[in-house]
């Protein structure tokens, strides 16, 4: 019943500062005052529940100062939480953009290692186009070295005979593979051996002329290699240029890739540690969650607990307190339906009166009428 919800009231926490002598006064006079209808009470009988109301109303002040002060523990607490995930959504658009930063410098290294790819096979081209190119002159220059320490030394001991410790013939094959790279006829590469091992001495005309001969072909083919180097020098500069070049671009483009390696480590590594922020921040969050939900549970029970007390102490009291008797509800009763009689009776003559208006405005605009039309037939 409503009176039992009444008298659970005493037994709150919050009604202990209530004294045993009040308390018993109140739970004696209550039943036959809250209980009497409103309009039948008498003065002791209304004290006694405006005392009641009182004490609800001082055990509903305490209730919402405990929960006001849950309110701002909570606000307190939901503020932490809210700094909180800002913290992790900070972190989420900063390892957002690390991450695309980290891309764009992976994009730069992935071009400079094709660039340095590029000038590698370029300087490759050019290396094996140099040794190619720079074979011919090798070996002209090799043999124009040869030719020229031959003209100067082992032939120069067969001619004179002084041969030293060697013998002539030692001498003259090691000069015999250079004969090959000159341009003797039959006849004069024939007679170039007998000449040569032939002692001075024993040497005739024909024997000197082969011999100079000879020496004027050593002279004419050195002469000949000399043409072949300076003629080939231009090209070779132009080889060792492109070499050159293909070693500077080579260079350039591996200092362009190691720039690159290195801003995309710096960038690797902004990245972990923004990585490792947004874990930090996450766990926090994680860690505070208990505090924060034990916060929020107290005060979702002290409101609970206001909202109860509304409901059903307070409810209770007020259908109690504004109860009114049968013989008022009757008498209210009658009144209202004597007010209803007067509205409709006042209604029904506000429409007569309506209608009558109504009537006189019609006639009068008939006489009207009448009063034209004979106007006009006397004009006629």
């Amino acid at each position: 019943s409503l009176y039992k919800h009444i008298v659970e009231i005493f037994e709150h926490p919050l009604a202990d500062n209530l004294s045993q002598d009040s308390r018993e006064m109140l739970l004696a006079a209550l039943p036959h005052s809250l209980c009497v209808p409103s309009d039948e009470r008498q003065e002791f009988q209304e004290s006694i529940v405006k005392m009641m109301g009182q004490l609800m109303s001082q055990i509903l002040s305490a209730m919402q100062a405990s929960l006001d002060a849950e309110n701002e523990k909570v606000a307190g607490s939901e503020a932490k939480k809210l700094e909180l995930e800002e913290n992790i959504h900070a972190a989420e658009a900063a390892l957002t953009k690390a991450q695309s930063v980290t891309a764009a410098h992976q994009t730069e290294l992935n071009l400079a290692c094709s660039a340095t790819q590029a000038a590698n096979a370029e300087l490759t081209q050019a290396r094996e186009a140099q040794k190619a190119g720079d074979a011919a002159q090798a070996v002209a220059q090799t043999d124009k070295e040869a030719l020229e320490a031959a003209l100067v030394g082992d032939l120069v001991k067969l001619k004179s005979g002084d041969v030293g410790d060697a013998t002539p013939d030692a001498l003259y094959q090691k000069l015999e593979p250079l004969l090959l790279k000159l341009d003797l006829d039959a006849s004069l590469r024939s007679a170039t051996k007998p000449a040569l091992l032939n002692t001075p001495e024993g040497r005739g005309l024909f024997d000197k002329t082969v011999i100079e001969e000879l020496e004027n072909s050593f002279t004419a083919k050195i002469e000949q290699l000399s043409n072949v180097l300076a003629d080939g020098q231009p090209a070779t500069d132009a080889r060792m240029a492109l070499v050159a070049e293909a070693e500077r671009k080579v260079a350039q483009a591996e200092a362009v890739q190691n720039s690159a390696a290195d801003v995309l480590a710096s960038a690797r590594s902004a990245q972990k540690e923004v990585q490792a922020t947004l874990k930090t921040a996450k766990a926090s969050l994680t860690e505070y969650k208990p505090e924060y939900r034990k916060a929020t549970e107290a005060r979702d029970q002290q409101q609970q607990q206001v909202q109860t007390f509304m409901d059903v102490s307070v409810a209770s009291f007020d259908m109690l307190n504004t109860k009114i008797s049968a013989k008022k509800k009757k008498a209210m009763a009658a009144a209202a339906a004597e007010a209803d009689a007067a509205a409709k009776a006042a209604a029904m003559a506000d429409e007569a009166a309506k209608a009558a208006s109504a009537a006189e405005a019609a006639v009068a605009a008939a006489a009207d009428t009448e009063e034209m039309a004979a106007t006009e037939e006397n004009e006629r």
